[in-house]
This record gives C-alpha cells, sequence and structure tokens, in this order.
C-alpha cells in the first residue's frame, strides 16, 4: 500500500482559473493526519448522528477506504494551516472505527480569503447531514458586509444552539430573524415565499441591516432574555412587531399623514407593555404566523399600543392605526 497515490489525466490548459487553484490526491490517513486538519470558523457542529455510525460500519467492512471526496483548504497567506471543509462527519466515522489507517480521496484548495473559503463551504454537499439554513449564513458572513455587521451590532443573534433565559447569549437564529425581517415589508406579513436565505442575503443591504439593527436592540432592552418573555421572540410577534415599526416608525411621509407615528424610542416603550402584558404572553402559546392567527395578533397589539401612546402622549385621542385587507 503506497502512502500516497496521486489522481493523473488532469489537463491543467483546460481547466477553469478557479479549478487550477485545487488538486486531488490518493492519501494513506491517520488520526495523527486528522488531527492537523482545522474546523474553520463557519463549520457547522459536529453531530454523531445514526448516519454517521452506518458510514463508520461501512469504512470498517471496506477496509479503511473512506467514501466520497475530502475537501481541505487553506489560505494563500497561510498555507501551513489546512482546514476541512467537508468530510467532518466522515472523519468522526473513521474515530468511531477500530482502524488505525485509512485511505481517502482528498481535494486541497487554496483561497484567497476565509470569506472565500466559506463560499465554498457553501456549494459543498454534506451527504452525512443536511445543511439548514444557519449553516449556509454562518459560511456567507465572510463574504457579506451587511450579515457581518448585523452579527456584530446584535451579538445575541447566532447560528445555533438558541436559548433563552438569564444566562442566554443567543436569542435568536440569524435564519428566522432574516425570515422575519423580509417578510414584515410586504403588505400582508409572511415567512413564506421570502426566497432562500442565500436570495435574502444577495439583497441585503447596509440600509437594511442599520434598519433591522436598530429595531432589534430596541426589542432586546424591551422584552431582554428572561424566559418568561421567550414568546415575544417567536416568529409570530417578532414578524407582526416588525411590520408594525415599518409601518409607524419607517413610513414614509405621505402615510403618516393618514396614521400614527412613533419614534424609535416611543415605540420601544410599547414594546415594553407588550411584555407587561400578561395575557397577551399567554395568548402566544401555539399560535403562528399563520392566516388564523395573524389578524387577531395585530389586534392585540394594536390595543396594547394605544394604550402606552395614549400615556406617553397624555391624550385620550385613540391613536389611527393602519388598516391593512388582511386584517378587516
Amino acid at each position: 500500500m503506497s502512502t500516497v497515490v496521486p489522481i493523473r489525466g488532469f489537463n491543467e490548459a483546460k481547466r477553469p482559473a478557479r479549478e487550477l487553484r485545487s488538486r486531488m490526491e490518493t492519501l494513506l490517513l491517520n488520526e495523527e493526519i486528522f488531527n492537523r486538519w482545522l474546523a474553520p470558523p463557519f463549520q457547522r457542529e459536529l453531530k454523531v448522528t445514526q448516519r454517521v455510525r452506518e458510514a463508520a460500519c461501512e469504512i470498517e467492512h471496506n477496509g479503511g477506504v473512506i467514501p466520497g471526496i475530502i475537501t481541505l483548504g487553506h489560505l494563500k497567506s497561510e498555507p501551513v494551516r489546512v482546514y476541512l471543509l467537508d468530510g467532518q462527519h466522515r472523519i468522526a466515522a473513521a474515530h468511531i472505527t477500530k482502524l488505525k489507517e485509512f485511505i481517502g480521496d482528498v481535494r486541497v484548495c487554496e483561497f484567497d480569503s476565509m470569506a472565500e473559503m466559506g463560499e465554498e463551504f457553501v456549494r459543498l454537499n454534506s451527504k452525512l447531514r443536511t445543511m439548514v439554513p444557519d449553516d449556509i449564513l454562518r459560511a456567507l458572513e465572510g463574504s457579506s458586509a451587511p450579515l457581518r455587521a448585523l452579527h456584530s451590532r446584535c451579538e445575541f443573534i447566532g447560528y445555533s444552539n438558541v436559548r433563552r433565559g438569564d444566562k442566554a447569549t443567543t436569542l435568536l437564529s440569524m435564519s428566522c430573524t432574516l425570515r422575519c425581517w423580509v417578510g414584515s415589508k410586504k403588505d400582508t406579513p409572511q415567512i413564506s415565499g421570502s426566497g432562500s436565505v442565500i436570495d435574502i442575503v444577495d439583497t441585503l443591504t447596509m440600509a437594511d441591516m442599520e434598519e433591522l439593527s436598530v429595531f432589534l436592540l430596541a426589542a432586546k432592552s424591551a422584552w431582554g432574555n428572561d424566559v418568561a418573555y421567550f414568546r415575544l421572540w417567536g416568529n409570530l410577534n417578532l414578524a407582526m412587531c416588525m411590520w408594525l415599526w415599518r409601518q409607524i416608525v419607517l413610513s414614509p411621509k405621505q402615510a403618516q399623514q393618514r396614521r400614527v407615528t412613533l419614534s424609535p424610542d416611543q415605540f420601544q416603550k410599547c414594546m415594553m407593555s407588550v411584555s407587561a402584558n400578561s395575557q397577551y404572553l399567554d395568548w402566544l402559546v401555539g399560535r403562528s404566523l399563520s392566516e388564523r392567527d395573524r389578524n387577531p395578533c395585530y389586534n392585540k397589539l394594536k390595543a396594547i399600543f394605544a394604550t402606552r401612546i395614549r400615556e406617553i402622549s397624555r391624550s385620550n385621542t385613540t391613536p389611527k392605526f393602519p388598516q391593512p385587507s388582511w386584517a378587516a
């Protein structure tokens, strides 16, 4: 058994420029080599699933042959550090076996930046664990300035392990946040039909990031991370509050003549009243952003907001809210 068997037959002159920066070899692998490969910052959480255990049986049965192609990457400026882009679950399967040596087809790619490496990670398709939207967004953060800025400014948004409570650091998943924000831009707030997360990132601008981050920071100040208020971070209430924010805080000037308008600070005080309404919190149990729940949710939010606005303005006049057709 030879330690390295290069793959032959490539015509370098006919390959596109991007492909010229990669090579593929069949290598003899072991634990020492596996331990040299680093996890890139956007790598998914490793989970030993039933399919991983089945792959371990397959590798052991085939005498150490690892199926598929393992993809590694290194930065042009730092060729010594090698990152494992695709194949971590197959490597985990190899760890489960009792074998000492393995044979695998290994593709090594060179990148100009970690962002470029992240884009390649998205293009790869793992056969052992399907990528979820947050996995894709984590990898795209390096190449998306708005996404990167949003995550930096609102550190309570994350890509996994969303937990709510006094010690929680991640209150929202990035994919849910972006889907609610894009869905709140429509005449009828909804999450479905917003396209893939890749499409959303492609259309995300720095102006979107600025508007969204101001809302999220106001919501974080009003609701906090107390477990008693975790329902307020659900899709229904979050998307409906985002929709109202667009309508009465970010609304165009011509709309301001027909409805109440609030400053971000005033809107934040209204959201504080939402968290203080125990009946509304109880009503949110089991609710979703569906046609059945959207209308009553909006009416309940209007009533809570109206009471707080009258307190702020010290007026008994009932504020005028948007009256969309879906809320008739």
